[in-house]
């Protein structure tokens, strides 16, 4: 469903999302994939950018997982190296590059739209 919004929405701009911040206690799967395998992360997201025709993607990791934003800020620009993420998606015609962005871990964020209003700060 929330693909098919994205896609089906009239914007020059739209943007991948994906919400890191673990909100609830003792909740440590999405630190274990970044910090175990960013890769698989960065790819799912540059597939569901280039499937909805978003070119951007912000990754909301909570300031207490260090370890998890250097990986995958290394991630993200080997991936870049790579022609993964950047204008032309692995010799594509489709753009999609992302970000890392450092919350301030509030549970807030854990709802959609208040995430949203944290990124853009």
């Amino acid at each position: 469903i929330k693909w098919k919004t994205v896609l089906d929405t009239n914007s020059e701009r739209k943007y991948i999302v994906c919400n890191a911040d673990e909100g609830d206690s003792a909740t440590f799967a999405d630190r274990m994939i970044m910090e175990g395998d960013p890769f698989v992360l960065i790819e799912g997201m540059a597939i569901a950018g280039i499937a909805t025709g978003a070119t951007k993607g912000f990754v909301y990791i909570r300031s207490e997982y260090p370890h998890a934003v250097a990986t995958m800020n290394k991630a993200v620009a080997i991936a870049r190296k790579a022609g993964v993420l950047g204008v032309n998606v692995l010799g594509s015609p489709n753009a999609f590059d992302m970000e890392i962005r450092v919350g301030a871990g509030a549970y807030v964020c854990g709802e959609e739209t208040s995430l949203l209003n944290s990124l853009e700060g």
